[in-house]
Order: structure tokens, then sequence, then C-alpha cells
């Protein structure tokens, strides 16, 4: 017996995990989502909705965020564009992409 899925156009979600290098500070999710939608605007003159971005967890130093699967790689060059939080210096590492979180924790994220 064969089984069809179909999958509507829009719902496929990637979540790329990352961390932040800083070692002084722990910042706050609120800064780190204000800091994705202004380098959104900078970067692709878009608003961070239209590429589906959504800070799913965040626990100071690393964090998973959302995105359509056919922004994945706008989603990862806005993050490693990112080099000020809060006028603090500070270099954003992807991790790994996932199309579910409970797969990106078990291959890049072990400790999250």
């Amino acid at each position: 017996m064969r089984c069809n899925i179909i999958i509507k156009e829009g719902r496929r979600k990637r979540y790329i995990g990352f961390t932040i290098k800083q070692k002084d500070n722990i910042f706050d999710k609120n800064e780190i989502i204000n800091e994705i939608r202004n380098q959104c605007t900078i970067l692709f003159d878009k608003n961070y909705r239209d590429l589906g971005l959504y800070l799913v967890r965040f626990n100071g130093e690393r964090g998973i965020l959302r995105c359509k699967h056919t922004e994945k790689q706008n989603a990862i060059q806005l993050l490693n564009s990112i080099k000020k939080v809060s006028s603090k210096n500070v270099e954003i590492e992807t991790l790994g992409t996932s199309g579910t979180i409970k797969t990106l924790i078990k291959k890049h994220m072990k400790d999250f």
C-alpha cells in the first residue's frame, strides 16, 4: 500500500541552530529579535515575516531560528551578518539546520 503525503506550499520550515560568541554577555531574547529584524531590513530590504523568520528558542547564548525552507540560505546569511547586538560586538556561528527541532538538537546541539 502506497501513502502519498501532500505538503501545501509555504508550510515547510527549516530550523537553524546558532550560537553567539561573546564571553562576557548574555543577551535577552528581545535584543536578538530586534537585531534580526533590523538586519533583515538592511540586508534584504524585506520585512522579517517575508522570510518566515521566528526565533523559536533562545537561552542567552544559543538559539533556534525558524524560516521558510526556500529562505534557508538567506536566513543563514542574515545570522552571519549580525556583528552587533545592543551595541556590543558579537559573532554568530550557525551550528546546523534541520527540518525538525528534535533532529536539529539531536545532531547539532546535544547540550541545548
